[in-house]
């Protein structure tokens, strides 16, 4: 149950984030355009930080709490930069990850709960997710009248990491004490499962909250043998709706939801699944919704009112508890549940539903990269459930789809096709058979070099849709359900590169990335020489640890190195592949020996 379980710890606020968008565009890549649209923020940095947020309530087992947690800040730390968030690929910006997010909740002068979240991706996103304000034909972005990013919503789920020696001691806070005794302790961390909804971004340079959008968030548990980055539980879908439906009728998403048969509750997560108002806003009038229990024999049992409310979105991130009898438990567990509006002039009244014989697929890792060399392999687990149990023994099928510009999923226009007959067959997967705790493992093979879409859009990129073998192959499938896997162009190693060769491996990054190239030319050879020697790690950055080949100096050469994970990672885009980073890397070594030279002269 994860953070639908107890404690479970809210927050809400804005955050700001600044990704660079010179690089959404996939013509950009082309060689030949080398004065690529701007787009709205050109220069930014990637960078993610939450901005006004506090945690504004604590849920306990028997209802809110008062805590001394509740009302403090809930910050991100920014060490040792701040997060960044970053696509996987131009064609697929719908799964965007943010790295190196170290979250803190300051109580008092050196106490805290800080940790580190796992690499978080973005899941469950729709664009239609704000009411419309006026009737469009058809556009980029359905029956939005906003512009996408204000108009989309989705949910992150990870876990934080909390070192053991650095929670507080029990008579801080009870309940973090509480949190402290449920929750799995690994390698020297308490884990701690957050999930957090972000909506409402304005991308607009003239918004006055430019950059910014609303979050709403919540902090539980994390128990053995469960999904850390998917809910794990059962799912309300949103009613099917027509682009020849009304221009005036709400959409709705996917709703998680899951029955306590402890604490005799209904919890359900609407935080990402009801239209709102305005971008930003309330959730549409819906008039009373109710929740109903649907025997496949029998009449409706009605559960009474969900509150559904801005104040519950505020104040619980959207998390509502409905008391449950025995019988309604019982009859729960082999019932499908549905959600009914009273509002009868926009749309059928049901609202939500679940289809109880569906089976839930959900990806941990849902961005794989890898390199091109035949041979090489990546894993992912995907945990597969039905009705919140996980199903043991059971055989998914994989399909391999090669992405371009019309693909199901893909994140630009159809006008530009996108891969090349290389692409087709570079690779395989595979899905084992289902283990006793519901989990399968997913196995990516390279076969062959897939090549690359320009010589400044490397590697091919795969969508790998998983679904249940009973059934017949879907057109599209479950976010949750989609690998999406960059596979770079096999590149072989050179140890003694020339520099035309190191401009040619940054020159679309110089192109691309403004923000950055103000801050290093990487393709003007005394910028690049200047901070490829200089500073010194030791004196600057804290480490006397050698880097790959020894490297021990220079600024380009200490964040090429840093872990992949690491907020200071570069390329911040992290779609340079391994081989072409260690080729800068070797052209850096033979600069601080002496051994490799200008644009005039070859290397030695």
């Amino acid at each position: 149950m994860s953070y639908l379980s107890y404690p479970r710890i809210n927050f809400y606020g804005r955050f700001f984030t600044d990704p660079s968008t010179v690089n959404n565009d996939p013509t950009h890549y082309e060689v030949s355009n080398t004065v690529p649209s701007p787009w709205q923020n050109p220069k930014g940095l990637h960078r993610f930080q939450l901005q006004e947020s506090s945690v504004v309530s604590a849920i306990g087992k028997d209802g809110e709490v008062q805590d001394p947690i509740v009302g403090q800040p809930f910050i991100t730390t920014d060490k040792p930069s701040a997060a960044k968030i970053a696509d996987i690929d131009v064609y697929q910006q719908g799964v965007p990850t943010i790295y190196g997010m170290q979250v803190s909740i300051p109580i008092s002068e050196g106490v805290s709960l800080t940790g580190l979240i796992d690499p978080a991706v973005l899941n469950q996103l729709w664009w239609v997710a704000v009411l419309a304000t006026r009737s469009w034909e058809d556009s980029d972005y359905q029956m939005d009248s906003f512009g996408g990013d204000m108009n989309a919503s989705g949910v992150y789920q990870s876990i934080i990491r909390v070192p053991v020696a650095s929670w507080p001691s029990d008579d801080v806070s009870p309940v973090l004490a509480e949190l402290k005794s449920k929750t799995l302790e690994e390698n020297g961390n308490y884990l701690v499962s957050i999930r957090f909804v972000v909506d409402g971004y304005r991308n607009v340079p003239e918004d006055k909250n430019y950059q910014t959008g609303r979050i709403t968030g919540s902090l539980g548990p994390v128990y053995a043998n469960e999904p850390l980055s998917s809910p794990g539980v059962r799912m309300l879908n949103g009613r099917a709706q027509d682009k020849s439906d009304p221009w005036n009728w709400p959409m709705f998403n996917t709703c998680p939801f899951t029955v306590d048969p402890e604490r005799k509750l209904l919890i359900i997560d609407l935080a990402n699944g009801i239209c709102r108002q305005t971008a930003g806003g309330p959730p549409v009038q819906l008039g009373d919704l109710t929740a109903w229990i649907k025997p496949a024999n029998g009449a409706p049992i009605s559960l009474g009112n969900v509150d559904y409310s801005e104040f519950c979105f505020n104040s619980y991130s959207h998390i509502v508890q409905i008391p449950l009898t025995d019988d309604q438990i019982n009859v729960l567990k082999s019932s499908a549940l549905s959600l009914e509006m009273s509002r009868t002039d926009i749309g059928p009244v049901e609202i939500f539903n679940e289809d109880i014989s569906q089976t839930i697929i959900e990806v941990e890792e849902r961005p794989i990269r890898l390199t091109g060399r035949p041979g090489n392999i990546a894993t992912t687990k995907v945990y597969v459930s039905k009705m919140a149990s996980p199903l043991v023994g059971k055989q998914l099928k994989v399909d391999i789809v090669s992405v371009h510009g019309n693909t199901p999923g893909a994140t630009v226009p159809p006008s530009n096709p996108g891969n090349t007959p290389q692409a087709f067959g570079a690779i395989e997967a595979s899905v084992s058979a289902t283990d006793a705790n519901g989990f399968a493992t997913v196995t990516i093979v390279v076969l062959k070099d897939p090549g690359y879409r320009t010589p400044q859009l490397d590697g091919q990129l795969y969508f790998i849709n998983l679904y249940d073998s009973e059934v017949t192959a879907p057109v599209s499938v479950s976010q949750s359900a989609m690998i999406s896997c960059l596979v770079w162009s096999n590149y072989i190693v050179n140890e003694n590169p020339s520099w035309p060769e190191i401009q040619e491996i940054f020159a679309g990054y110089v192109k691309l990335f403004p923000g950055m190239t103000e801050k290093i030319n990487l393709i003007d050879f005394k910028s690049f020489e200047v901070f490829a020697k200089n500073p010194p790690w030791d004196h600057m950055y804290g480490t006397s640890e050698p880097g790959p080949l020894g490297i021990k100096s220079g600024a380009i050469g200490f964040f090429m190195t840093r872990d992949f994970n690491d907020t200071r990672y570069m390329p911040v885009t992290r779609d340079m592949s391994p081989e072409k980073s260690m080729t800068v890397l070797h052209f850096i070594k033979n600069l601080q020996d002496g051994t490799a030279t200008g644009p005039n002269t070859q290397s030695s």
